[in-house]
């Protein structure tokens, strides 16, 4: 604010009444009221009470349109008028006026303001006395100008050169920051101009006005000509550092006001003509187009990202570009991206104008009614809720939700690439980068939400709750968690932290896909108010380590800021329905996170007790979203931990959260008249309660409950009228109930006690088992068969018939037939539960010993069989299609739901189908039946006889074959689930981070990690029971077996941490003797030995591969030797660091039905079967008296890895095999092999194993080299894509070679792959420097006798400085003296670069480094005369046509013509030194 000028004494003052007085000559006398300031003896009006639509800014800068009172402006000795009186001074300050002195206001040399009226009256003379008296020498200060400048500053609009009208101070400051012609600016200047000029330009204040006016007044005099003069006069008066420094800053506001429309000011355009309308028009036109190139250079658009990117680091420089640039985007109210910036209201300068600091002066008037029509970006957004307007801050709550569940929806949607570009209107945009950007620690995200939620207006509340739970990813988590226990598959849920994998190290060789860590430590989640009774931990902890620890884990960071405790408040003062909703929801996506998170819920006080009371005290029979989100609360909070299981059953909770299961007794009719929505919310009701029992019923608690439950269930086990549920459109409601009983009967089953032994099966694996174990009983089953065989008669019921068999199938709607579907899914896999109990657990039992068969067994086969589960009739061209065959085509539909419902239906069917089949066999009873059909009987009697899979074996085949084409294409989806680490491919706050296709918490992931398990049922049957029935196989059954085999060495890429079982069954498959033999056949096949394995030593292999996979990849680390509530507290002695994440190490392992990304190495990396032979045997290289078997695991991996390679010759090229790994892979962990001692290859056998190796892997190096071409060289990064210290490890690789192979072929070939120009320089240069050191280059083996082709060595020539000097340094130092009489690669290689790169064609720096060169060889060959063999060979090298007759193309002889010009370049190498000329003389003697 300004302050009266000097002349204005407190003697001069004259008391006024309320109101300002105003001059009716004053310029300001427009403005509404004033600011109160500091020195003023006046009072202050209040302005009028307005109702406006949209909130306004209330505070100190109350608006545009408040200016610094004009009465206080004496100079020209005119008395003020009184104000009309209308506005009432409220804040007394006439009491202390009195006291108040005015501050003298600084006086600024050259600047008299005083005389404005005489230059507005066009005194000429007045401008040229002002000149005289504003020279400058030079020499002042650039804040001086540049303040002076800043005052003139005014606000117009752009027209066209030609319209000569009043010229702004705008334009001269805009010539000085840019050098460049002035532009013209067209201006009314009626009082109605100069108002909207005022209104628009942010505080203002009426001596700015006046400066305005009097400059508008001098320069409308002014012609084109006499402006450009007074701007040279001005620019040669300035400093030119400070021209330097205002160019600087105008070309910044340029950029600015660029990207914004300049003619979008609606008030001032109707003031202009229509020309001028058009005109402008067209410049709108034009500054849009700049302002659309400018984003594209900002990395928005596709085009931008790939261009700038190097082939190292493109993903990751593609990546940073965009989350950079998702800081300058822009927001609609609706979280639209808004690309046209030239459709904002207000000046051209708003760009500049609106930022981070003032968003909240964007207002209803300042913006002319539409205050989000400039949009904010998601830093103005967060600053906004900081605004003291609570509707500003709820406006930018719900800005915030929106923008975060478009990005949610745009990364889930994208589900067949990476979300890198994903469209969105009219712009490109990555929303993966703009929701790293949200969360990261930039705009500080989660402290912002945490102040919103201890707001006093339910409106915040309620919109930064929203916020917090879309942060949270609990929609679209809730919907994954749904279909996934739909699956009935996934007996746990899987926690929703963002984690990231411990670095790989050279005790495992430096292979990939170590330890999952938290990204923060679970010691760093504890309530806040821990932090309150600790007066040190108070001292240390500082709200940054809030924001480092949210920065980490979002959800991790506001359980630390304290928001479980401020829930429990929010939901203790009896909030709202919606805002009841929303904290649940919170609690539901807090306690998924983690079992940390779920222990601080528990912890909380009170916190679980309000939600029962509040689910127990509302209306009974009333159904609601928070009661249904209760129940799921509970639920995950049961399964995270099995005591807090017991708390909830013995505490009452779980009886008070699911009395709505008892009173549902009634019969359909009575559902029927339940109006609909209260039916759906209902079912959703029913549904999580009954999840909630199964969860109970797996920890072995409230098996009992079932007697008092049975009339309830019994409803939804049987099946209903389809015909009813359709008509009142509750169908998908109703089936949702029935599937979700059937679950809870197959949990029941798991405690059924073994059919045979009748002992209570209890499982073992739980520590501290409940003594009340309960179980269920056999007498409860045969009923819920018999119910269940009714959901199968689809030769009974015609509408199921009509849905599911081909034959009657008609147009019905798909969510009808995937609701029944997953009921039928239910129902076989409650069958198998049952068969499963039937099982002896005594493994001696073999076929035909079983004291009976109970009578459901066969009745479930007979079912099958006539019911047309399966085909066995093939002799009948007629016959229809099988129920199976009908399922084979719902998993190839586009719906992803369907087809997950399909396959575990085919999952639960082939489990029910080979279980019958098993325990028919092990009975052989005759089947005895009360025949209806005598001869259909009879069929189907002998069909179980001679057992279901041995009669449908034709389509199992065909099923067979379709699945692992599709397994095989889904393995390629997982390639790209760590590109970026931050948030690691878990579901929760990871989604944005995750990987295409939407990683291992998608619907594309789940189908394929469905189908692996139908696929890994099948191969069983066709693998292993095919092994054991036959010995020999013809050509084309080798090749079948080869294709299956390879298949199931692919599903090991599907395996999630959930899946550990499905990596075990693949390796028992892989790895049993039979298996490995058919292996051995494939190696046969390619190669020939003169020796063969024992069945022996296939045992042996099969042990050692299968300790070592289940040790290296499926272990899970054990806890540490603490108590989880020792894992909250902290030191006192030693500061809070967030710097090292130590792995605290849950300890309820075995007592939780919650799975950790955490502790584990799920899911694989590609190349995970290298790791037999990637392994270190430390106990060789410090002589420890310890022996290792890790000798013996290495020749049983080299085995493995080379039968792998000989099948994946025999299988389709679209099928996934070993070779789609990378042969950098595979070429390093053959070193590795060798890194502790070349034990390994004193075994015969495994010396060729290797030596094949080393041949199978040139080969594919030679045709990657075809592919790239020869100049395409260096793709084999070691030190890029092995390990950043990939050179120390080559190096110490060298001095094991050199010690101990005394030349072996085999290592020598293996470190002479190091000098292939394929390698990366530095590690090339690595390999010769530790060579030359220790005087082994001798002992690599000759050119033709290395790993791939010669060409791959030779070319093309070398142009690495670097390396030429150390193919120099090791000729002089004499480490190549004895590598020309071994003829080792060594030699080859330095005569060869050095020979194309001295006496090539040069230019430049070539030349002096090719001088420099010669001249080291030069004298190194006058003091060495023994060093002249090797100066002839390489004067006389010349470049073999053939490679293969490399020897004999470098003896050859050159033509003389060649020979005398490389002696030339000899000569011009010696730069005239006589001393160096007298040698090549020399070298010519001796040559000729």
């Amino acid at each position: 604010m300004k302050k009266s000028n000097g002349d204005n004494s407190s003697s001069g003052r004259k008391k006024t009444t309320f109101g300002p007085q105003l001059s009716e000559d004053d310029v300001a006398s427009i403005v509404m009221g004033g600011i109160v300031e500091k020195g003023v003896n006046q009072t202050v009006s209040q302005p009028q009470v307005t109702v406006l639509p949209f909130p306004v800014a209330r505070h100190r800068s109350h608006g545009p349109h408040w200016a610094p009172r004009a009465s206080n402006l004496s100079t020209h000795g005119k008395e003020v008028e009184e104000d009309d009186g209308e506005d009432t001074d409220l804040t007394n300050f006439d009491l202390v006026a009195a006291d108040a002195n005015p501050i003298k206001r600084k006086q600024k040399k050259g600047l008299d303001f005083r005389r404005w009226k005489e230059l507005a009256n066009g005194d000429d003379s007045v401008l040229l006395h002002n000149k005289k008296e504003h020279k400058s020498d030079g020499n002042a200060k650039p804040r001086e100008v540049e303040k002076e400048l800043n005052s003139t500053k005014s606000e117009v609009v752009k027209s066209h050169e030609h319209k000569i009208g009043n010229v702004g101070v705008d334009d001269i400051q805009s010539n000085i920051g840019n050098g460049i012609q002035s532009t013209i600016k067209s201006k009314n200047t009626s009082s109605h101009s100069l108002h909207v000029a005022a209104g628009m330009e942010q505080g203002s204040t009426s001596i700015e006005s006046e400066i305005d006016a009097e400059n508008r007044a001098r320069l409308e005099k002014m012609s084109t000509d006499e402006i450009a003069e007074a701007q040279d006069e001005i620019m040669k008066k300035m400093n030119p550092a400070l021209i330097k420094i205002l160019q600087k800053r105008g070309q910044n506001k340029m950029k600015k006001k660029n990207s914004i429309d300049s003619a979008a000011i609606g008030s001032i355009s109707e003031a202009f003509s229509e020309n001028n309308k058009k005109e402008s028009i067209s410049d709108n036109a034009h500054s849009t187009t700049i302002t659309s190139q400018k984003h594209t250079q900002k990395g928005l658009e596709n085009k931008d990202v790939a261009e700038v990117k190097s082939a190292a680091t493109s993903l990751w420089d593609a990546w940073s570009t965009n989350v950079e640039a998702a800081r300058d985007l822009r927001f609609s109210l609706d979280g639209d991206v808004i690309n046209n910036y030239g459709q904002a209201p207000g000046n051209s300068s708003a760009m500049g104008t609106y930022s981070v600091e003032n968003a909240s002066e964007r207002d209803f008037l300042r913006t002319e009614g539409d205050p989000g029509a400039l949009g904010y970006t998601i830093k103005e957004a967060l600053a906004l809720t900081r605004s003291v307007v609570p509707g500003q801050r709820s406006l930018a709550l719900h800005l915030l939700a929106s923008v975060l569940y478009k990005a949610q929806d745009n990364i889930i949607k994208n589900q067949a690439r990476s979300t890198l570009k994903v469209g969105n209107q009219n712009k490109i945009v990555d929303w993966e980068a703009l929701w790293a950007f949200a969360l990261g620690p930039e705009p500080e995200l989660a402290l912002s939400l945490r102040m919103c939620l201890d707001d006093n207006h339910n409106s915040v509340v309620i919109a930064c709750a929203r916020v917090i739970q879309c942060v949270l990813s609990y929609d679209f988590n809730e919907l994954l968690f749904d279909i996934s226990e739909k699956t009935g598959i996934f007996e746990k849920d899987v926690c929703t932290a963002p984690i990231f994998r411990s670095r790989p190290n050279i005790d495992v060789g430096f292979l990939h896909g170590g330890f999952w860590k938290y990204n923060t430590k679970p010691s760093n989640i504890f309530p806040f108010d821990k932090i309150i009774k600790d007066d040190d931990a108070e001292n240390e902890h500082t709200i940054k380590d809030d924001m480092v620890v949210a920065t980490q884990d979002i959800a991790a960071g506001l359980v630390r800021m304290g928001i479980l405790p401020r829930i429990r408040y929010l939901l203790e003062s009896d909030p709202s329905a919606a805002l009841e909703e929303c904290l649940i929801s919170i609690l539901v996506a807090i306690a998924r996170h983690s079992p940390t998170c779920a222990d601080a819920i528990m912890k909380c006080e009170r916190l679980i007790s309000v939600v029962v009371d509040r689910f127990t005290r509302k209306d009974q029979i009333g159904v609601d979203y928070s009661k249904i989100k209760s129940v799921i609360l509970m639920k995950v909070l049961a399964r995270s931990e099995r005591k807090r299981c017991m708390e909830f059953v013995n505490g009452g909770i779980f009886q008070k959260l699911t009395w709505h299961l008892y009173r549902c007794a009634f019969s359909v009719d009575h559902w029927m008249n339940i109006e609909t929505e209260k039916f759906k919310l209902l079912s959703a009701l029913l549904v999580e309660q009954l999840r909630f029992w199964k969860v109970c019923i797996q920890y072995g608690y409230c098996i009992s409950y079932f007697s008092d439950l049975f009339p309830a269930l019994y409803i939804w086990l049987d099946i209903p009228s389809f015909e009813k549920l359709i008509a009142k459109n509750i169908i998908q409601e109703f089936t949702a109930i029935t599937k979700e009983s059937y679950l809870v009967l197959k949990a029941l089953t798991r405690t059924l006690p073994n059919f045979y032994s009748h002992s209570e099966k209890v499982d073992q694996s739980i520590d501290d088992p409940m003594t009340d174990a309960e179980t269920w009983r056999w007498t409860h089953v045969g009923p819920m068969i018999d119910l269940a065989l009714k959901w199968l008669s689809l030769e009974n019921d015609p509408y199921l018939s009509s849905l599911l068999l081909l034959s009657g199938r008609m147009n019905n709607e798909g969510l009808t037939l995937t609701s029944v579907l997953w009921v039928i899914s239910t129902v076989l896999q409650f069958l198998f539960g049952v068969l499963k109990s039937v099982i002896p657990e005594d493994n001696s039992i073999v076929s035909g010993n079983l004291p009976w068969l109970p009578e459901f067994i066969p009745k479930i086969g007979l079912h099958i069989i006539k019911n047309r589960i399966l085909s066995f009739d093939r002799s009948d061209t007629n016959h229809a299609g099988s129920f199976l065959e009908f399922l084979h085509q719902c998993r190839h539909q586009s719906d992803k739901e369907t087809s997950l419902a399909s396959v575990c239906c085919l999952n639960g069917l082939l489990e029910t189908v080979i279980t019958v089949n098993k325990l028919i066999k092990l009975a052989k009873t005759d089947i005895t039946m009360s025949p209806n059909d005598h001869q259909s009987v009879e069929s189907a009697d002998k069909i179980l006889t001679d057992g279901l899979l041995k009669c449908s074996i034709s389509e199992m085949t065909t099923l067979l074959e379709t699945f692992m084409k599709l397994t095989s294409l889904s393995g390629q989806l997982m390639q790209s689930v760590e590109m970026f680490g931050r948030g690691g491919p878990a579901p929760g706050v990871g989604v944005g981070w995750g990987a295409a296709a939407g990683g291992f918490w998608s619907l594309n992931i789940l189908v394929a990690q469905m189908d692996a398990r139908l696929v890994l049922q099948l191969l069983e049957i066709f693998l292993v029971e095919s092994a054991k029935e036959k010995e020999n196989h013809t050509d084309d059954e080798m090749n079948m077996t080869m294709e299956r085999l390879n298949c199931a060495f692919s599903l090991c890429l599907l395996v999630g941490p959930m899946d550990g079982f499905i990596m075990e069954k693949v390796l028992d498959i892989l790895l049993q003797p039979e298996i490995l033999m058919y292996l051995d056949f494939g190696i046969r096949r390619s190669l020939t030995f003169g020796w063969r394995y024992t069945e022996e030593e296939y045992l042996m292999f099969s042990e050692n591969l299968m300790s070592h996979f289940k040790d290296r990849w499926l272990h899970v680390k054990k806890s540490k030797s603490k108590t989880r509530d020792g894992q909250h507290g902290t030191s006192k002695k030693s500061k809070f660091s967030l710097n090292t994440i130590q792995e605290d190490v849950d300890t309820s392992a075995h007592t939780s039905l919650l799975t950790e990304w955490a502790h584990q190495r799920l899911p694989l990396p590609a190349h995970w079967f290298l790791s037999p032979i990637s392994t270190i045997d430390y106990t060789k290289l410090v002589n420890l008296p310890v022996k290792s078997n890790v000798l013996e695991v290495h020749k049983s991996g080299l085995f493995f890895i080379l039968g792998l390679e000989a099948i994946s010759n025999h299988v389709s090229s679209n099928a996934y095999s070993i070779q789609n790994v990378p042969v950098i892979w595979k070429l390093h962990a053959l070193s590795v092999t060798l890194f502790a001692g070349m034990d390994i290859l004193e075994d015969e056998k495994t010396r060729d194993i290797y030596s094949n190796l080393q041949e199978f892997y040139g080969q594919i190096l030679d045709k990657k080299l075809l592919e790239v071409g020869c100049n395409s060289s260096d793709f084999l990064k070691f030190d890029k894509e092995i390990h950043d210290s990939y050179s120390t490890f080559v190096e110490t690789l060298v001095e094991n070679f050199a010690g101990a192979s005394y030349g072996d072929l085999l290592f020598g070939r293996q470190i002479s792959m190091y000098l292939h120009r394929c390698v990366g320089a530095p590690v090339r240069l690595a390999v010769w420097n530790a060579l030359s050191n220790i005087r082994a280059l001798e002992l690599l083996p000759p050119l033709d006798k290395c790993l791939a082709r010669e060409e791959g060595y030779l070319e093309p020539p070398e142009d690495d400085e670097m390396i030429l000097e150390a193919y120099v340094k090791s000729w002089v130092a004499g480490s190549l003296d004895r590598s020309l009489t071994r003829k080792s690669v060594a030699f080859t290689l330095a005569v060869h670069h050095l020979s194309h790169f001295i006496f090539g064609n040069h230019s430049g720096d070539k030349n002096s480094s090719r001088n420099k060169l010669a001249k080291s060889i030069l004298r190194d060959y006058s003091r060495k005369s023994d060093h002249e063999v090797m100066m002839v060979k390489l004067i006389q090298y010349e470049k073999p046509a053939k490679y293969e007759k490399l020897e004999q193309a470098a003896d050859a002889s050159l033509q003389g013509m060649e020979i005398a010009r490389r002696l030339t370049v000899l000569r011009e190498a010696c730069e005239g030194n006589s001393t160096l000329l007298g040698v090549v003389e020399k070298l010519k003697k001796v040559i000729s």
